[in-house]
C-alpha cells in the first residue's frame, strides 16, 4: 500500500512513462518539478519513495549521475501499468461511501419524521 509521498511521486512517475512507451529518463530536479507545491518533498525523500516504488513492484530503477546531477531510467512494471486503473478504482469507492453515507443520513431522518408523527399523535 502506498502512503500519499508514494502515489503523487507515483502518478508523476506514471505520467513521464506513459508518454515513451512505459519507459522516461529523467532528472531527480525535472521529478522534483512535477510533483504538486503541496507536498513537502526534498531530495533525500525522492530516493526513499522510488525504492519503496521498487520494493512494491510499481517500477524498475536504474539511478545514473551526469554532470554532477542524478538521473533515473524509469520503467514501469505490471503494477504500475495498473496504477491508473488502481486511482480510478479508489475515487470510485470513495464516492459510493459518500454516497451510502448521505443516503443513510437520509433514510435516517425520514425514518424519525415517521417516528415523530407516530408518537405525538
Amino acid at each position: 500500500m502506498l502512503n500519499k509521498k508514494s502515489k503523487a511521486l507515483m502518478k508523476s512517475v506514471y505520467q513521464k512513462a506513459v508518454e515513451k512507451d512505459g519507459t522516461c529518463l529523467i532528472s531527480q530536479n525535472d521529478l522534483l518539478g512535477t510533483l504538486p507545491y503541496t507536498m513537502q518533498f526534498k531530495k533525500s525523500d525522492l530516493g526513499i519513495c522510488l525504492k519503496a516504488l521498487v520494493s512494491e513492484g510499481y517500477v524498475e530503477l536504474i539511478t545514473t549521475e551526469k554532470k554532477g546531477e542524478d538521473y533515473y531510467c524509469i520503467t514501469l512494471q505490471k503494477l504500475g501499468y495498473d496504477f491508473a486503473y488502481q486511482m480510478a478504482k479508489e475515487k470510485r469507492q470513495i464516492k459510493l461511501k459518500i454516497a451510502l453515507t448521505v443516503c443513510g443520513a437520509i433514510g435516517s431522518f425520514i425514518i424519525g419524521r415517521i417516528l415523530y408523527h407516530l408518537v405525538t399523535k
